[in-house]
């Protein structure tokens, strides 16, 4: 088995100028999120990560914390002349 965090963070995408000087107009100002995978090579380092998160922040960043198997596959190109 294999483990990893899914991290979550959340950032600002600022309006444009228009928004702010005629709110209703324009772009306003959004929030997007995203998600990062870290992976580690074993549960033991997993585990001190987890430790190192919640010491070194104020506010810990948001993670899931998943155990994954890697799945293989075979591509077959057929090709049929009538």
């Amino acid at each position: 088995m294999k483990y990893a965090a899914l991290i979550t963070t959340t950032y600002t995408i600022p309006g444009d100028e228009r928004s702010r000087t005629y709110p209703g107009h324009g772009y306003p100002e959004s929030t997007g999120e995203s998600t990062e995978l870290k992976q580690f090579k074993d549960k033991a380092e997993m585990q001190e990560w987890v430790k190192r998160q919640q010491g070194y922040h104020y506010t810990p960043p948001k993670f899931r914390l998943i155990q994954y198997e890697e799945l293989s596959y075979e591509a077959e190109i057929t090709i049929k002349i009538k």
